[in-house]
């Protein structure tokens, strides 16, 4: 096999974290997801405002891109997991130019409204890391709770669509409709991976 970079892209709540874990289980290559590495940073190193938060965002998907550079560098494959906008297509430009390799997104959508909805129930899910949800000052002071403010649908998606998350494509595409995740074939999605892998 050559060296494979699948991109799991798409809005957040569309599924395509749980995919990106059964992807790489099935396909034996290793995931790296932005969100893993902000928890790993917000439990180390914690923020204080909301620039610091923003910081360690960046810091997570620097993270990723240099980790995706020594698999790549040594003709591995590898799949990225994240929210990719407009802001990650340079460094996915130089990702791809230093390290050559075949590039696969699969981009996860479907109505905007219904995974708005599991992305609000997400929010509130107690298992969910606080570190997303608390906007100011992780781990939690006293006084320190605010969380993010709870965006209206429309804001949901003029968000993503002004940073390019609902057209995000690099690569080779596959779409995966994930309005109701009950009629979505992970196998049949993996299938189509596996034709356009090298």
């Amino acid at each position: 096999m050559g060296a494979n970079l699948i991109l799991t892209a798409g809005l957040p709540a569309s599924g395509k974290s749980s995919f990106a874990a059964y992807a790489g289980k099935e396909l034996g290559i290793p995931v790296i997801a932005k969100d893993d590495i902000k928890e790993v940073l917000f439990d180390t190193v914690g923020f204080r405002s909301y620039e610091e938060k923003t910081a360690l965002d960046i810091a997570a998907a620097d993270s990723m891109m240099y980790a995706a550079s020594k698999i790549l560098s040594c003709g591995g494959s590898v799949i990225l997991d994240n929210n990719f906008e407009d802001r990650n297509i340079p460094n996915l430009e130089k990702l791809i130019g230093d390290n050559p390799c075949n590039v696969i997104t699969v981009r996860f959508a479907g109505d905007i409204k219904t995974i708005y909805e599991r992305y609000l129930q997400r929010d509130r899910d107690p298992r969910r890391h606080p570190g997303h949800v608390l906007r100011l000052c992780y781990p939690p002071a006293a006084g320190s709770l605010e969380r993010e403010t709870t965006v209206t649908l429309e804001q949901f998606k003029s968000k993503f669509r002004r940073r390019g998350t609902l057209d995000f494509a690099v690569g080779r595409l596959i779409e995966v409709d994930t309005t109701d995740f009950a009629a979505v074939s992970y196998p049949a999605v993996l299938a189509q991976i596996r034709q356009a892998m090298i």
